[in-house]
Order: structure tokens, then C-alpha cells, then sequence
């Protein structure tokens, strides 16, 4: 069978750096992170400095991240260089949206672009149980010790109570 090599594959194409669209993503990558990713192109940098010609290019980029649950408000400072960008959040199970633009001199922060809202994952186990789907608790300590493993007294409880293991292990 004949197995296609890379260049073969993709036939010379590559994928673009830029998309000539401007946007601002926002994904969950854990409970704890979240990743933004953007692109800006230069029409939209352009008519930011002609709005702002003094301060537009002595400002500092920023991402605002907005927690929509509680209204608490976290300010990434980012390289203006950059395209990407990790977030790290102090709260699980939470919804957010993030807001990337400029803090100029005079303290003000102007808005370039605005993500999508995500939620980020539970940190534990849920805490609802589903009566349907509820484990008998024989299986659920099947269930679990096939997670966990044994512990030191199931190991040697069992191995006492086998005589195959007494004839392989004991005394």
C-alpha cells in the first residue's frame, strides 16, 4: 500500500499566518487556563493611532478578562508583538469573556476587540448523581478500586483468603 509523504499530502500548500479578519478567541483549556487568540489587521491598528495619534503608540497592550459570575475583572499585560496568549484563572466552573485592546498614558483603556464567552471546566467530581445512572454499591467499589487501586489491606486480606497465592507468596 503506498503511503503518502507530507508534501505529497498538502501539495505544496501551506497555511497562512494571518486570515485578514479581525477577531479575538477565547478557549477553555483546563479549569484553571484559558487561551486567547487574535488577529488585528493593520486597517484596525491604523484607525486606532489616527483616533489616538499622541498616546496610541506609548500605550501597553492588554487583555481584560471578565468573570461574568462574580463581575471580577483580571488585566493580562501581553507583548504587542504577540498573537496568543495564556490566561490563568483563580476560579473553576466559571464563565468569562476577555476584552484585548490598549491602556494609554492618561489611564484609559480602549477596546480593540471582544471574544467569544466560555465556561471553564469543574476542577472535581460533580457533585450530582443522576438516579438513573447510579452505581449499586457493589460496582461502585469495583468501580472505584479500579481507579484507585487497592489499598494494603484489601492486597493482603485477598492474598490471605486465596490458598494459590498462600502456596505462590506465604510462608
Amino acid at each position: 500500500m503506498h503511503t503518502p509523504d507530507r508534501h505529497e499530502l498538502n501539495a505544496g500548500w501551506t497555511l497562512p499566518h494571518c486570515y485578514g479578519v479581525d477577531r479575538l478567541v477565547l478557549l477553555p483549556r483546563d479549569p484553571h487556563k484559558l487561551v486567547a487568540y487574535w488577529e488585528i489587521t493593520p486597517a484596525l491598528e491604523e484607525s486606532f493611532a489616527q483616533q489616538f495619534p499622541e498616546q496610541w503608540f506609548r500605550g501597553h497592550s492588554l487583555i481584560k478578562l471578565k468573570n461574568i459570575m462574580t463581575g471580577t475583572v483580571q488585566d493580562f499585560a501581553v507583548n504587542h508583538q504577540a498573537n496568543n496568549w495564556y490566561l490563568e484563572v483563580n476560579d473553576a466552573d466559571q464563565s468569562y469573556y476577555a476584552q484585548l485592546g490598549r491602556r494609554l498614558d492618561d489611564g484609559t483603556f480602549v477596546v480593540m476587540l471582544t471574544s467569544n464567552t466560555v465556561s471553564t471546566p469543574r476542577s472535581s467530581l460533580s457533585s450530582v448523581i443522576d438516579p438513573r445512572w447510579r452505581l449499586f454499591a457493589f460496582w461502585q467499589r469495583r468501580f472505584y478500586r479500579r481507579l484507585s487501586g487497592y489499598s494494603s489491606y484489601e492486597l493482603f486480606s485477598s492474598l490471605d483468603a486465596d490458598p494459590l497465592a498462600k502456596e505462590n507468596y506465604g510462608d
